[in-house]
C-alpha cells in the first residue's frame, strides 16, 4: 500500500501511517522520522508544499529522539513508531496545504535497523 518513489523510498496516506509504523517497529527497525510528499505519479514526488491562498510553499517534517541510553533496541524501536506516530496524528498540514495537493499527501518515513557498531539504513523489508 506504500507510494514508492524511483530510489526505493517509501510513503504511505495518513490512514496507513499507523499500520506501517507498527510493520517496521515489528520488523526490528527503528524511526527516525519523516517529512510529507505530494505524491505526483508514477513514483514521482515534490518534498515543497504548496499553500492555501498562496503562500509560500514550505517543508512539512519530524524527527523523533535519540535512543537513550541503556535503552535496548526493541524499545527504541517501539518507542520511535510512537513518537512518529504522535508527530503524524497532531500535523495539520492538510489544512494548510493548497486544496489541489491535500488528496496527494503521503508521509515519508525514514527507518533503520540496528547493526554492529552503529545503525545502518534500511532496506526494503517493510
Amino acid at each position: 500500500r506504500a507510494y514508492r518513489s524511483p530510489n526505493g523510498e517509501l510513503a504511505w496516506r495518513r490512514s496507513d501511517v499507523p499500520a506501517a509504523l507498527d510493520a517496521i517497529a515489528e520488523s526490528g527497525q527503528a524511526t527516525l522520522g519523516g517529512e510529507v510528499w505530494v505524491a505526483l505519479g508514477e513514483g514521482r514526488w515534490h518534498g515543497l508544499m504548496p499553500e492555501a491562498g498562496g503562500g509560500p510553499p514550505g517543508v512539512w517534517v519530524w524527527d523523533t529522539a535519540p535512543r537513550e541510553a541503556g535503552e535496548d533496541w526493541p524499545s527504541y524501536c517501539r518507542r520511535t513508531a510512537r513518537e512518529s506516530a504522535r508527530a503524524v496524528e497532531e500535523m495539520r498540514v492538510e489544512e494548510v496545504a493548497a486544496p489541489e495537493v491535500r488528496e496527494r499527501l503521503v508521509f515519508n518515513l525514514t527507518f533503520v535497523e540496528e547493526a554492529a557498531g552503529g545503525v545502518a539504513l534500511a532496506d526494503e523489508r517493510c
